[in-house]
């Protein structure tokens, strides 16, 4: 069976249900559409990222006045753990997801017995299953890239000078420096949750495709929200405009 003919017979399946193609376009279109947005073009100075990196040269700079920089290291494997919790989760997700093809039609008789829920197709039922577990795929490798870029952040921490051995100001660049990776090791892994976000939105496409567009929209005014809306960035930014910057 050639792949020419799978994706045919695909994509008949696909044509005779033109709401579940719709409701999958336009979860992709807000999953890539946010991710290129909100780390390309929309870099707002007052956003949830651009303050802690302020935070986060303010912290690496910091501990060139520390000698002892067990705090700094105590952060860093913090973070670590948390990277390795999500990298570690979206394996066993994987692994009950591959499971769950194979028990599709006793899934199938449950979501029948939901009063709205559209029965879909099963070539449609095993899109939805693979896209979770592109998702979770996706994740799990955003969340071990962001791990590794923390270790680079170690790195360089225990590159930084013992205080008083050697001037600080000519290390202030490698601090920094740690400052930058530190940031792109929160933006892997901000990537590899709102996989996670839109991942449950994809949980809501096995009931009904009209529940899933509401979903998706959803996560996006959720994650947006949080992103640049929230309590805590208007917290971050009072703080900031009241401090030295």
């Amino acid at each position: 069976m050639s792949f020419e003919y799978l994706f045919d017979i695909t994509w008949r399946q696909i044509e005779k249900s033109p709401f579940e193609l719709l409701a999958f376009s336009w979860f992709l279109f807000c999953w890539f559409g946010y991710n290129v947005i909100i780390d390309n073009f929309l870099r707002s100075s007052r956003g949830l990222s651009s303050r802690m990196h302020l935070y986060r040269v303010q912290w690496m700079t910091s501990a060139l006045s520390r000698d002892n920089r067990v705090l700094d290291v105590n952060i860093l494997r913090n973070l670590q753990s948390s990277m390795s919790f999500f990298a570690s989760t979206s394996i066993l997700i994987l692994a009950g997801l591959l499971a769950l093809l194979g028990a599709s039609n006793q899934a199938l008789i449950i979501i029948k017995q939901i009063p709205f829920a559209v029965i879909p197709p099963k070539i449609i039922w095993y899109l939805k299953i693979f896209l979770l577990v592109f998702l979770f795929i996706y994740s799990f490798f955003k969340m071990t890239w962001s791990l590794r870029q923390l270790n680079y952040t170690c790195i360089l921490v225990g590159a930084m000078p013992p205080q008083n051995k050697e001037s600080s100001d000519d290390f202030i660049p490698t601090a920094r420096r740690a400052a930058m990776i530190g940031t792109m090791a929160a933006k892997e892994m901000n990537r590899g949750l709102r996989a996670y976000y839109f991942a449950i939105a994809v949980l809501s496409w096995f009931v009904s495709p009209m529940l899933f567009i509401i979903s998706t929209g959803l996560v996006v005014y959720v994650l947006y929200r949080r992103e640049f809306r929230s309590q805590i960035v208007n917290i971050l930014s009072t703080q900031s405009s009241s401090g030295s910057d």
